[in-house]
């Protein structure tokens, strides 16, 4: 069984500091129950009626190819790949 915090230490860290849960905010109840920002500095969120669905399209925003991303990973992968 995979471990999260043990196998994404970055990700999973800013995952649980940026997640929130939104049951609770009924003008947002449309887009899932739960939301965190785009590793990525755009301001925007990703939305999920669970966590591990949360999780998953977080950790692929996480590892994305992105000057703005959070991930050191994707930092790295965008300047080889475009500089």
């Amino acid at each position: 069984m995979a471990n999260n915090k043990i196998d994404h230490p970055e990700a999973w860290a800013f995952f649980i500091e940026q997640a929130r849960n939104i049951k609770k905010e009924p003008e947002l109840k449309h887009l899932g129950k739960y939301r965190i920002s785009e590793p990525n500095r755009s301001g925007k969120f990703i939305y999920a009626d669970d966590t591990g669905i949360l999780w998953n399209k977080f950790i692929q925003m996480w590892y994305k190819e992105d000057i703005n991303s959070e991930s050191l990973y994707g930092k790295i992968q965008y300047i080889v790949n475009n500089l």
